[in-house]
């Protein structure tokens, strides 16, 4: 390293293979040994910082078609999700959350419309295999009722597929 070049410029020229990613619409965070990680310009929910995860090295073109789909569409999934996940949490409630006396961060569904649930979730990471079908990704969920397990969800053909505990928006298998 010259005394002109700062740490960041020698690391790219030592190690470019970590910034291939760059020329990408979506600013890098990093590249580990089997997984891209950067971040994903996701509004909903009162979103402010979102972390795309692909367990590979390399993106398809499948992955960069679901990706473009998500950031055009984002909004068209509000409502599925917040549907899906009002009835979790419903499920969620009538089996043991109605035991906690907070009523603030337990609020009990069945005095509550379906948007309750966009104060009481944030989109932090999306999800995506090695090989995908088009529209086939977790979301995983920072939530106010379940701290302990997260919030996760899987979805199918851009549509909620599964609910559940923050593994199930990270833990579906690859399309062979």
């Amino acid at each position: 390293m010259n005394a002109q070049e700062t740490f960041d410029q020698w690391h790219r020229r030592e190690y470019p293979s970590q910034y291939i990613w760059e020329n990408y619409t979506y600013p890098n965070f990093g590249i580990s040994d089997d997984q891209l990680v950067c971040r994903l310009p996701i509004t909903i929910f009162n979103c402010d910082d979102c972390q795309l995860i692909i367990d590979n090295e390399e993106i398809s073109e499948i992955h960069k078609s679901t990706i473009d789909y998500i950031l055009k569409n984002q909004e068209s999934f509000i409502e599925d999700i917040r549907k899906e996940v009002f009835d979790y949490y419903t499920f969620l409630w009538s089996d043991y959350l109605n035991e906690f006396e907070d009523e603030i961060k337990y609020p009990n569904p069945k005095n509550n419309s379906v948007q309750i649930i966009d104060s009481m979730i944030k989109p932090k990471a999306i999800h995506m295999a090695r090989k995908i079908d088009e529209g086939y990704f977790g979301i995983c969920f920072k939530c106010t009722f379940e701290g302990d397990h997260g919030l996760g969800i899987e979805m199918r053909n851009y549509k909620v597929k599964d609910v559940g505990a923050e593994s199930v928006g990270f833990s579906f298998h690859s399309v062979e």
